[in-house]
């Protein structure tokens, strides 16, 4: 093997230094690569809860009233982020699924895009600033990191905001590095302040935050700021605010100025005040969680790398990307609502400093090999939890591994111990290729094979199931009682009514639903107020994966069994014989 991987080590070396002095084979190899590792699973992964159902539902909402300026999750508004993916899954979802709006993949095509423009985004970033070679293999890293490739296929705000940064960013990078005068650095200025307009409108402060917690540090530690002056202010921020108060300024009218209070004081400062909706972690939380993050590439960005760039801050490329990453990474382990996602504005920069380290720091030897050697090890657990992961979800909901499944942890096992292999003898750029290859193989398996065969972990895709079987004979919505998640009310539709199980009890007797979903135990507690007895047209057996509970669901209805004779419920949802008059 070490012959190979030496090899193999050689010819990585010669395509990329092929492919970095010819810019159009370099932006078709990146979108190879993405289209390889993030297509996968795209349209085959159900629509997940919570956040991405909320915000495709919210999307869909709009396509049906013809309202683009408010947000509303049913009659209740939806006011934590601004419009600007709404608008960007609208525009998807009318053009490629216009007849059929709970198709979730035309939700998911917006975020695929912004990855993609991210990786593209980092290479142009890095290219004048760290040089061609540098720039392809950080685009490369940035488009194998796990984060990434999750964001990719959810249909939520975190990758176009992604994008946005990393346009600001490099503006920025160029402003500082480059230090051309002020009046040839107009249209780089206009670049800066568009994508911080945009990723306003995308995600509120998260983007000008990022970039005044890089410029702070720079202009502190850098006694030249001469390259201030380049920003162009007096007419930067006119641009922005043309961007972003039409918008706004609409909102504030519609919502009587209620936007304002929920997205600012209950969403964003209550994230900084205390960990919002049990989403509390530790300081050090994403550092513990940065080798699952931005795995494999955390094989490349050890303590070694930090620690040379660290050692070397005074001199103005470490200094930039120091100023990008370490900033915004201490506020966010000091904020006590922490997301495994709020991190990736800063791994474009982890990706440049690693690309750059590994080409022209690590290979000379100026870093210890032992620092990597000792990585190895990691990484390797690292890479043997997550199959574990996808093995365990099998055998607690007892499904069967599929044949394809088996072979493709055949391969992603094999391409990690080359990986490791190549890393622990210092073929660094064979290992770079092996780990983007066995991070493809386990995105294939896990989004792909993996997790769309685990029925039990999709109630809302089983609730709409036995919904489109019933929907020829019922005229009403379907009513939902304790299991309310969004992915539900998505799939479900927008008129689908949520209620106590008593007040669904009533809809159910008054006629205003033909059927319900009451949670199994329901019936024992509802059964001494119903006359008739509700009537079990089908049963559900699953795990609600947000509040981590195993579910058992009973469809009840108090119409006769014949009113539902020429819809019949497919086999697997029918309830157990052993429930005489078809009652639980």
């Amino acid at each position: 093997m070490n012959r190979w991987l030496g090899k193999l080590d050689r010819n990585a070396v010669f395509v990329q230094g092929w492919l970095a002095v010819r810019p159009r084979w370099a932006a078709a190899f990146l979108v190879t690569l993405c289209l390889a590792l993030n297509l996968p699973g795209l349209a085959s992964l159900p629509v997940t809860d919570r956040d991405e159902a909320r915000f495709a539902q919210a999307t869909k909402q709009m396509l049906e009233t013809g309202d683009f300026i408010d947000i509303r999750f049913q009659d209740d508004p939806r006011y934590k982020k601004p419009i600007g993916i709404y608008w960007l899954q609208s525009l998807s979802v009318a053009a490629l699924s216009p007849g059929d709006l709970t198709q979730i993949w035309a939700y998911r095509v917006p975020s695929f895009l912004a990855i993609l423009a991210s990786v593209l985004l980092t290479w142009w970033a890095a290219r004048p600033l760290f040089g061609r070679r540098n720039a392809l293999l950080a685009a490369v890293l940035l488009a194998a990191a796990l984060a990434v490739n999750l964001e990719a296929r959810l249909a939520k705000s975190d990758a176009a905001l992604l994008a946005c940064i990393i346009l600001a960013q490099g503006a920025l990078g160029r402003l500082y590095l480059l230090r051309r005068p002020p009046r040839e650095t107009v249209g780089i200025a206009a670049a800066f302040w568009i994508a911080l307009g945009l990723g306003i409108l995308i995600k509120g402060p998260v983007a000008p935050a990022v970039a005044f917690l890089t410029i702070l540090p720079l202009a502190i530690y850098d006694p030249h700021r001469a390259w201030l002056r380049s920003l162009h202010i007096p007419w930067g921020i006119p641009v922005l605010l043309t961007i972003v108060l039409p918008w706004f300024i609409a909102i504030g009218i519609t919502s009587d100025w209620e936007f304002f209070r929920l997205s600012l004081g209950q969403d964003f400062f209550s994230k900084i005040q205390s960990g919002q909706e049990k989403h509390w972690g530790p300081p050090g939380y994403y550092l513990i969680l940065f080798w699952w993050t931005f795995w494999p590439g955390a094989l490349i960005a050890t303590g070694g790398a930090a620690l040379w760039l660290w050692r070397n801050r005074m001199h103005r490329r470490p200094l930039f990307l120091l100023a990008w990453i370490i900033p915004f990474w201490l506020v966010l382990e000091a904020t006590p609502t922490k997301l495994p996602h709020y991190i990736l504005p800063i791994y474009p920069a982890i990706a440049i400093g690693s690309a750059w380290i590994l080409r022209e720091v690590l290979l000379p030897n100026t870093i210890s090999g032992r620092t990597y050697k000792q990585a190895v090890a990691l990484w390797v657990f690292v890479a043997g939890l997550q199959a574990l992961f996808l093995a365990l979800l099998h055998i607690k909901f007892k499904v069967a591994p599929s044949p394809a499944l088996i072979l493709l942890a055949l391969l992603f096992g094999l391409t990690a111990f080359a990986t490791a292999r190549a890393a622990w003898d210092r073929q660094f750029h064979a290992a770079l290729v092996t780990g983007v290859i066995s991070a493809g193989l386990l995105y294939v398996a896990a989004f792909r094979v993996a997790l769309p065969s685990i029925d039990p972990i999709w109630v809302s895709q089983q609730t709409a199931q036995i919904a489109a079987a019933l929907r020829p004979c019922s005229s009403t919505p379907m009513v939902l009682t304790r299991f309310r998640e969004p992915s539900a009310i998505f799939l479900l539709g927008t008129n689908t009514k949520v209620e106590d199980e008593n007040a669904a009890l009533q809809a159910l007797r008054n006629g205003e639903a033909d059927f319900g979903v009451f949670n199994a135990d329901a019936f024992n507690r509802i059964a001494p107020q119903s006359e008739p007895l509700p009537q079990l047209l089908a049963c559900i057996n699953g795990f609600n994966t947000p509040r981590g509970k195993k579910l058992r669901l009973h469809v009840l209805t108090m119409k006769a069994p014949e009113a539902f004779a020429g819809c019949p419920v497919p086999e697997r949802f029918r309830c157990p014989s052993n429930q005489p008059g078809g009652r639980p």
